[in-house]
Formats: structure tokens, C-alpha cells, sequence
């Protein structure tokens, strides 16, 4: 592909990327086949296709990186790279998801799980599966009329993720099978959760062009306070009650490594933003501290497999990984898109955000330590706070001068979204600091 030929380049990326939503779509339809049919060659195979959507990701990330070097570029097809290149990243990280499901074939779990269980997830995936063909057809097409139906359909998973939970949480059923149903559940609605993001992505693409500033909002799973998510998320807090004393120390262990993974990954990521001469060495540095990111928490999730006994409720660790996981995401987001764009200046304010978030990585380490004693716990969570109100000041601060009119567009579009990461990556620490405090505060 000849990405400095504009047309042909926006082809091939275009088949690459509806190439991804199909194997995306079809390595889920495959997980659940293996799942419910105890099919462990079809599992294997979905396990190894993960592989491939990584490869091809990765060459699409490349080829856009490739064609924003081009000198030149008009602003609307500069904001459209951009939406690119977080588009391929979600993709990728959906295909991780079908893994996930796929490899709890290999540990028995469609042979001893209810028929009512079995239809439910049948039923999600088939919703799943839907919601993606929709996406991809929004994307192809770049429809903006798509984001409507699949809100329909993502509140219908969120029912569904209740009702298998509900399954979990019956009365006689092994802890270890409500937990994994659990699991699946979760991972259904997250593969949802990301169709209506890309849907999202591709709206923003198809609509017309304007220079705005758009916030982070909370994952719906996360933030809903009514319907499918609140009733998911009172069914799962029924799972305290499968957990015994005494419980395994080694996740003490492993959040502290997440954490403080993520806070040398604020470090890098500082230095990177003051030092853009060594843009290359400073963002290979940060690549591998997202992945061993990924490692530590794939080794939290299997030790919470393996585990009949745990130190926290089973979904609260889950949570906790999950959240200590995004703050790595969400910085690597930032390094990724100033790998990108190649900015050759870097703005005062984004300076300060940096100052901020590493003071606040810090401050997720030492609050990941007060995990097994309890100990200056609400000093740090007030720390926390008080950094995240710190930095929205900022964050407000930078996109206001950046839209006024002080910077050319083409400047704009390629501060406004590193800014965003950095402020989400803020949040996400404040996310996990509120994990941790409905931990302590439910075993105080």
C-alpha cells in the first residue's frame, strides 16, 4: 500500500480495519461455539487468531503512522488518522476479549453449567455478534444512524450479563463456576461496551468537521446507576459470600507490581513529554511497560481462576486488575498519539499535566500498599482527590488556550486528544482509588 497516495491508502486501510471487525465478529461467534460444545481444537484455534488480529493491528497502526509523517496533511484528514488510531487499538483489545471466553473451554466450564446458563450466553453472543456487524457496517459506510440501535441492543446485553450472573449466584452452584460466569458475563459487556465506542468513533469521523473537545465518559458498565448494570452489580456483590479466611496473599503482590508498573510508566511519560528529542527510545520504553502491564494483570486473572480462596470479593479484585490495567492504556494512548504526530514543541500545560499525573501514580502506590493494613489509606485517597480537582484545573486550562485562537488547526487536532489522555489517565487513577476505598471500606 502506497500511503502517499491519499486514495489508495484510505482503501487499503479501510479493508484492513473491516477485516479486523470481521475476525473480531467471527472469533467471537467461535468462543461461544467452543464454550457451550466443550470444543477445545475451535478454542485453541480462536486462542491462536488472537495472534493474527495482533499482527494486523499492529501493520495498520504502522501504515497510519507512516501517513501522518506526511508533510502537509489537510486537517480533516489529520483528525480522521487520529480517529484511526484509536479505533485499531479497540479492536485489538476486543479480540482479547473472545480469548478470554475461549479459554474457558479449556477449563471445563460449558460441560457443567445449567441449560438456562447456556442459553443465556448463546443469547449474548448472538447480541454481541449483532451490535459488530452493525459497527462494521457503520464504519464501512460511515452512518451516523447506527449508535441508536446499539443502545438497544447494549442495554439488552446488560440485561442478559444480570440475568447469567443471577444464574451464578444460585443457591447450590460451585463458587468456582459462579465466578466464571461472572467473568463471562463481564466480558460480553465490555465486547459491547467497545462496539458502541467504535460506533461512537466512526459518528465522529462522518459528522462534519469541527474542532471540539470531547470528555472521557465512564464505561457504561461502570457508571450506570440503573437498569442492567445496577442490578449486575448487585447480583455480583452476592459473591462475597463465597469467600472464606484464610485467603491467598500473592495478589497483595501483584497489585503492587500493576501499580507501580504504572507509575514508572508516568515517569516515562514525562520524560517523554519534556524530552522529545528522544521521542523514539522514550516510546518503546512506554510500549513495554503497557505490555508488561498486560502480563500482570493476565496474572491476577489466572490466579483469581486458580484461587478458591481469596484475600477481597472476587469482583472487586477483578475490578481492581482491570482498573490498574486502563491506567497503563490510557498513558500508553498519549505516548502513542505524540509517537504519532510527531509534535516538535511541547506545550507548558501538558507539561504540568504530566507533573500531576506521576504525583498521582505515586500516590496509587502507596495507596496499593495500605491495601493489607488499612494504614494513612484515607490520607492517600484524599491526596488523590485533591491532584484529580488539581488537574482538571489544568485540563481546562489547556484546551481553552488551545482554542483561542492562538494555534493553527492543524496544532489543535494534534494537542486536544494527547491532552485528553493524559486527563483520562488522571481519572482512571481516581477510578482506582474508588475501587480500593469500597474494598476497605467492605472489609473494615
Amino acid at each position: 500500500m502506497a500511503v502517499d497516495d491519499r486514495n489508495e491508502f484510505r482503501r487499503g486501510i479501510d479493508d484492513g480495519i473491516v477485516m479486523l471487525f470481521a475476525l473480531v465478529s467471527e472469533s467471537l461467534g467461535w468462543a461461544t461455539t467452543a464454550l457451550l460444545d466443550q470444543n477445545v481444537d475451535l478454542a485453541n484455534k480462536v486462542i491462536a487468531e488472537d495472534g493474527i488480529v495482533d499482527e494486523r493491528s499492529a501493520e495498520l497502526a504502522a501504515l497510519v503512522r507512516d501517513r501522518v509523517s506526511i508533510a502537509n496533511l489537510d486537517a480533516d484528514e489529520l483528525e480522521d488518522l487520529l480517529a484511526l488510531a484509536q479505533i485499531i487499538p479497540e479492536l485489538e483489545r476486543s479480540a482479547d476479549l473472545a480469548e478470554h471466553i475461549a479459554k474457558r473451554t479449556l477449563r471445563g466450564l460449558g460441560g457443567v453449567i445449567t441449560p438456562r446458563s447456556r442459553g443465556l450466553i448463546q443469547r449474548m453472543s448472538d447480541v454481541a455478534v449483532g451490535m459488530w456487524q452493525l459497527a462494521s457496517t457503520a464504519y464501512a459506510e460511515r452512518s451516523r444512524d447506527v449508535s441508536f440501535h446499539l443502545a438497544d441492543a447494549d442495554g439488552e446485553l446488560d440485561k442478559l450479563s444480570a440475568d447469567l450472573v443471577g444464574e451464578g449466584v444460585a443457591e447450590g452452584v460451585d463458587p468456582s463456576v459462579a465466578v466464571d460466569l461472572a467473568l463471562i458475563a463481564r466480558f460480553y459487556e465490555r465486547i459491547g461496551d467497545h462496539a458502541v465506542n467504535l460506533a461512537r468513533r466512526v459518528d465522529v469521523m462522518a459528522a462534519p468537521r469541527r474542532l471540539s473537545a470531547r470528555r472521557k465518559g465512564k464505561r457504561p458498565s461502570v457508571s450506570r446507576a440503573d437498569g442492567g448494570g445496577g442490578r449486575l452489580r448487585r447480583l455480583v456483590s452476592k459473591l462475597g459470600h463465597l469467600r472464606l479466611v484464610p485467603s491467598d496473599e500473592g495478589f497483595f503482590d501483584l497489585f503492587q507490581a500493576a501499580a507501580t508498573n504504572a507509575r514508572d510508566c508516568a515517569e516515562a511519560l514525562h520524560k517523554l513529554i519534556v524530552s522529545l528529542d528522544d521521542l523514539d527510545v522514550n516510546y518503546e520504553s512506554i510500549k513495554g511497560f503497557e505490555r508488561r502491564g498486560d502480563q500482570t494483570t493476565a496474572e491476577i486473572l489466572h490466579r483469581l481462576d486458580a484461587s478458591f480462596v481469596t484475600p477481597y470479593d472476587r469482583e472487586d479484585i477483578h475490578a481492581l486488575a482491570e482498573e490498574l490495567d486502563d491506567v497503563v492504556d490510557d498513558m500508553f494512548a498519549a505516548a502513542e498519539l505524540i509517537h504519532l504526530v510527531r509534535v516538535t514543541q511541547p506545550l507548558p500545560e501538558v507539561a504540568e499535566l504530566a507533573d500531576v499525573l506521576v504525583t498521582m501514580a505515586d500516590e496509587m502506590v502507596a495507596l496499593i500498599g495500605c491495601l493489607r493494613s488499612g494504614d494513612r489509606a484515607r490520607y492517600r485517597l484524599q491526596r488523590i482527590e485533591s491532584l484529580e480537582r488539581q488537574g482538571d484545573v489544568i485540563f481546562r486550562r489547556t484546551i481553552a488556550r488551545l482554542f483561542s485562537g492562538e494555534f493553527d488547526a492543524l496544532d489543535v487536532l494534534k494537542w486536544k486528544d494527547i491532552v485528553q489522555s493524559l486527563e483520562n489517565s488522571i481519572n482512571t487513577i481516581e477510578d482506582v482509588s474508588d475501587v480500593v476505598e469500597s474494598i476497605l471500606v467492605k472489609n473494615s
